[in-house]
C-alpha cells in the first residue's frame, strides 16, 4: 500500500489510467457531486482525504478497480476548472500571482486532462462511453443535444459537467484556486494488483462512495471473472471478455430509452429464462448456481448466449414501451407489465411469429384485467407457468397451442383458471355495489368509452392520462348526501336519496369526466348535470347518459337507469374481453 496524493498519482509519466471492462460506467448524481464539492470546501487550507484506490497495472497503463467515480469526477472537476478559468482570464490577469495561475492551468492541463510531450489522453473511461468522453471532457467540445446521449453514464457525465460549471461559474477566483489546491493535495492511499482475475474478483467485493453496484453490474462482473478464470488462451479470452463488452453497451444504450430499472429488466429476463420462472427471486445466487451446474466446456457460450438474450431483452422493452398500437397500449395502461414481460420476453427469445406475438399481447391484456378486477391471485402466476414454461416443453414452444390452451382453461368451469377469472367471476365483480372502489375502475370506463368510439370517431379524444385519477370519475347521482342537496334536488333522482348506499358507487352510476369539467358538477340536479353531459364533445359515455332516461322532458336519474347502464357496460365488457377473439 502507497500513501500519496491526488496530484502525485496523476502526476506520474507515462502513466495512463483506464476503466476497464468489467468496471461499471459513471453513476454519481447530484448528491455524490455536492458532497464531494462539500468536501473541498470544508477542507480548504487542511488535509483532506479522498480515499483508498486500486489499480490493476499492465505496463503503462494503470487499470481503475475502486474508486472511478471518484477519479472520474476529479477529471470533470478540473476540465470545468480549465473552461471556467480560461474563460475568466481577463480577471485574473489583474490580480498578483497571475503568472503562477497561468502555469496552474498548464499544469492541470498535463496532470489530468492530456498529457503534453504525448499529446495523449490521461484518463479514459468505459470503452463505450469514451468517444463522447473525449469530446466532452478531454477536448471540452459540448457538442452534444441530450438526444445524442446514448447511454446512463454519458447522462451522468453530461450532467455532472453542468452541476460543476453552475456551482463553479461566478465563484470568487480566490475560491476556486482554494478547490484546486484541495483536491490537488488530497492524500490517497493506492494498492496495485498484477493480475486480472485477483483485479475482477477485489472489484466484485468492493463499495465505491455513495452508489451501490446494481444487480446488472454484478452479473457482468461475475461472468468477466469466470472468462478470466476459464480461458487459458489470452486471444480466445480476449474475444470473449469483447463480445461481453459489446452486449454490455447495446444494453446500456437501451437502458437510457425505457422507464423501468435496469434491475428489473433483468429480473424478466431470468424468471423468463429460468425453469422457477414467477418463483425466481434472488436472480444472482441463482445465476451463479445455474453457472455451476454447467461443464466447463460449455459455460464460455452459455455466457455469450446468455447477454446476447439478455440484450435482446432489453431490446424489446423499448419496442413494447414505444409501441402504442390498441392492445399494446391498453395493456401497459393496466401497469402491471411484472406479470407480461417474462412471458413476452420467454415468447421473442423463442422468434414467435409476429402475428402469434400480437395475439399474445391480447391475452395478457385480458388475463391481467380479469386479475386486477377480480382482486384474487390465487396462483396466478403458478398458472401462467403451467402453461409457457412447463406446457411448452410438450408444445415445443407452440405459443398458439399455449394461448389457446389458457383460454380453455379460463372458459372451463371446471377448472380453477375459470373458478377465479372466468366471465361468470367478472360479471360478478362488474355488479358489485361498491365498484367504485375496484382498481381497475378507470380503466373499465376507459375500454367502454373506446368501446362507444368504435361507431361514432376512430379512438377518443383524449388520453388516459386525462382520465386516469380518482378525481376524474364523476358519480352521476351524487355520492355526498347533504340536507342541503336533499332539499334542491326536487324529485329528479328518485328514491335513490333514501338508499344512496346501495346505489352510488354502482358501476353503472359511474362515468369518467375530464380534466377540464367542473370538479363541483356532484353538486348540481341532474337536468344540469344532463346539460353538461349533452354539452360535452369528448366523452361519448357521457352524452349517452339521456338514452337511459325515460322521461327526457322531467329527467329523473333512479335505479332503473342505473341497472339499464350498469347492464349495458357489462355486456360491451363480454364484448372487449372476449377470450374467443383473441
Amino acid at each position: 500500500m502507497e500513501a500519496s496524493t491526488i496530484k502525485e498519482l496523476f502526476g506520474r509519466r507515462n502513466v495512463r489510467f483506464e476503466i476497464p471492462s468489467y468496471q461499471r460506467a459513471y453513476a454519481w448524481g447530484k448528491q455524490q457531486l455536492t458532497q464531494f464539492l462539500e468536501d473541498l470546501k470544508d477542507c480548504a487550507g487542511r488535509d483532506y482525504y479522498l480515499g483508498h484506490f486500486l489499480f490493476e497495472q499492465d505496463e503503462d497503463t494503470l487499470y481503475v478497480i475502486d474508486g472511478q467515480q471518484r477519479l472520474t469526477t476529479c477529471v470533470i472537476f478540473f476540465s470545468v476548472i480549465l473552461e471556467i478559468l480560461e474563460s475568466r482570464k481577463e480577471e485574473w490577469k489583474e490580480i498578483d500571482g497571475k503568472e503562477k495561475i497561468q502555469d496552474l492551468l498548464g499544469d492541470i492541463s498535463d496532470y489530468y486532462i492530456k498529457e503534453a510531450r504525448r499529446q495523449k489522453q490521461k484518463f479514459a473511461t468505459v470503452a463505450y462511453d469514451n468517444n463522447f468522453f473525449v469530446d466532452m471532457v478531454i477536448e471540452r467540445k459540448n457538442n452534444y443535444s441530450k438526444e445524442e446521449l446514448t447511454s446512463a453514464s454519458q447522462i451522468a457525465i453530461n450532467e455532472a459537467l453542468i452541476f460543476f460549471k453552475r456551482k463553479l461559474q461566478k465563484k470568487p477566483i480566490e475560491d476556486i484556486l482554494l478547490f484546486i489546491s484541495s483536491l490537488e493535495n488530497a492524500a490517497i492511499t493506492t494498492f496495485v494488483v498484477k493480475d486480472k482475475t485477483q483485479a475482477c474478483q477485489i472489484f466484485a467485493y468492493q463499495n465505491d462512495r455513495g452508489k451501490k453496484l446494481s444487480n446488472l453490474e454484478v452479473l457482468k462482473v461475475y461472468f468477466v471473472l469466470h472468462i478470466y478464470r476459464g480461458l487459458y488462451d489470452e486471444k480466445e479470452c480476449e474475444d470473449c471478455i469483447s463480445y461481453i463488452e459489446k452486449a454490455f453497451e447495446e444494453i446500456y444504450r437501451y437502458i437510457v430509452l425505457i422507464s423501468i430499472n435496469e434491475d428489473a429488466v433483468l429480473r424478466y429476463y431470468w424468471q423468463a429464462f429460468s425453469p422457477r420462472g414467477y418463483n425466481s427471486g434472488d436472480v444472482i445466487n441463482e445465476v451463479k448456481e445455474w453457472i455451476d451446474e454447467l461443464s466447463q466446456e460449455k459455460v464460455v457460450d452459455e455466457i455469450k448466449q446468455f447477454v446476447a438474450n439478455l440484450s435482446k431483452a432489453f431490446h424489446l422493452v423499448e419496442y413494447i414501451e414505444k409501441d402504442n398500437s390498441f392492445y399494446t397500449a391498453n395493456l401497459k395502461l393496466l401497469d402491471n407489465m411484472a406479470m407480461s414481460y417474462p412471458i413476452l420476453i420467454k415468447a421473442k427469445l423463442a422468434n414467435v411469429e409476429d402475428e402469434v406475438f400480437k395475439r399474445l399481447i391480447k391475452l395478457m391484456e385480458n388475463v391481467t384485467f380479469r386479475v386486477l378486477l377480480v382482486g384474487s391471485r390465487a396462483k396466478i402466476y403458478d398458472r401462467l407457468m403451467s402453461a409457457f414454461w412447463y406446457g411448452s416443453e410438450g408444445y415445443s414452444n407452440n405459443y398458439s397451442r399455449m394461448i389457446r390452451a389458457v383460454i380453455t382453461s379460463i372458459k372451463s368451469g371446471h377448472d380453477w383458471w375459470g373458478a377465479y377469472w372466468g366471465d361468470f367471476a367478472v360479471e360478478r365483480k362488474l355488479k358489485e355495489e361498491n365498484f367504485y372502489y375496484n382498481r381497475v375502475k378507470n380503466y373499465v370506463l376507459w375500454r367502454y368509452e373506446q368501446y362507444l368510439c368504435n361507431d361514432c370517431y376512430p379512438i377518443p379524444k383524449l388520453l388516459y392520462s386525462d382520465v386516469m385519477s380518482g378525481a376524474s370519475i364523476e358519480h352521476i347521482f351524487p355520492k355526498s348526501i347533504s340536507y342541503y342537496n336533499i332539499v334542491n334536488y326536487d324529485g329528479c333522482y328518485g328514491k335513490l336519496v333514501d338508499h344512496y348506499n346501495e346505489w352510488t358507487n354502482k358501476l353503472g352510476n359511474l362515468v369518467l369526466m375530464a380534466k377540464s369539467q367542473n370538479s363541483s358538477l356532484g353538486n348540481k340536479d341532474f337536468a344540469h348535470k344532463l346539460s353538461v353531459y349533452g354539452s360535452d364533445n369528448l366523452l361519448h359515455q357521457q352524452k349517452e347518459i339521456i338514452e337511459f332516461v325515460d322521461d327526457k322532458e322531467k329527467p329523473i336519474w333512479d335505479s332503473t337507469c342505473i341497472n339499464k347502464r350498469t347492464e349495458k357496460i357489462i355486456e360491451a365488457a363480454k364484448e372487449i374481453w372476449d377470450l374467443d377473439r383473441i
